[in-house]
């Protein structure tokens, strides 16, 4: 199979990803309105929308999933997301905001009433528990369930050593600092069993939802409780 490659598309608050290898895979969509960057990422890249052959999604939050309803309609492709948020996509709705700080707690109250409207339905084509083949989408990867930023938070993970994490890390918190948690969290003893889960597999390289790439030697100090077992 062909080597993966990772193409960040930076939009207005989230990442979204093309992870490239025989085929294409879409990795999040961000806030409603960016299909059209997505698709233009694409052909930047020199690919067409038939070389697409999954849209992945990595957690039910509109700054996620907010463009998929959107992008199906110019890419027919499945739609995948773990079990546990895929009633998040099919209703438009945000999975709960659980703030870790007051500024996150100020964030929740300014966007408590966003969501994307019902308009077409959009159910998952594809859901899974623990484990997902993305070989079958010509990737070699496989996605796994990651909870702790929701509960169904999952990650897309490459035998490079390299993870595509959702909001499982973000990159710097408003643009300044070092790599931290997410600034909400459902459940931290989840979370810190999915960091420890991917730092057991060798993961040394981080793809965040927001921001750029994180290697495993930026990890600050409330990471060292973390380490692999």
């Amino acid at each position: 199979m062909a080597k993966n490659r990772i193409v960040r598309v930076p939009l207005r608050f989230a990442n979204s990803y093309l992870l490239i290898g025989e085929k294409t895979i879409i990795i999040d969509t961000g806030d409603p309105g960016f299909d059209r960057h997505i698709l233009n990422a694409l052909q930047s890249q020199g690919l067409k929308q038939s070389d697409v052959s999954l849209i992945f999604l990595t957690h039910g939050h509109i700054d996620h999933f907010g463009s998929v309803y959107e992008l199906k309609k110019h890419l027919d492709v499945p739609v995948a997301i773990q079990t546990i948020d895929e009633p998040y996509l099919t209703n438009g709705t945000q999975a709960p905001l659980y703030p870790q700080n007051a500024l996150a707690g100020f964030i929740k109250a300014v966007g408590q009433d966003m969501q994307v409207k019902k308009r077409y339905g959009l159910k998952a084509d594809v859901v899974f528990d623990d484990e997902l083949d993305l070989n079958d989408y010509g990737v070699d990867a496989k996605a796994l369930a990651t909870p702790g930023h929701t509960l169904g938070s999952s990650s897309v993970v490459l035998n490079t050593g390299e993870a595509l994490v959702g909001d499982l890390l973000v990159h710097r918190y408003f643009f300044f600092g070092q790599p931290v948690k997410p600034p909400f969290m459902h459940d931290a003893r989840k979370y810190s069993a999915s960091m420890r889960r991917l730092l057991n597999m060798g993961v040394t390289e981080f793809y965040p939802g927001h921001g750029k790439p994180i290697h495993k030697q930026e990890l600050n100090a409330q990471y060292r409780s973390i380490e692999p077992v």
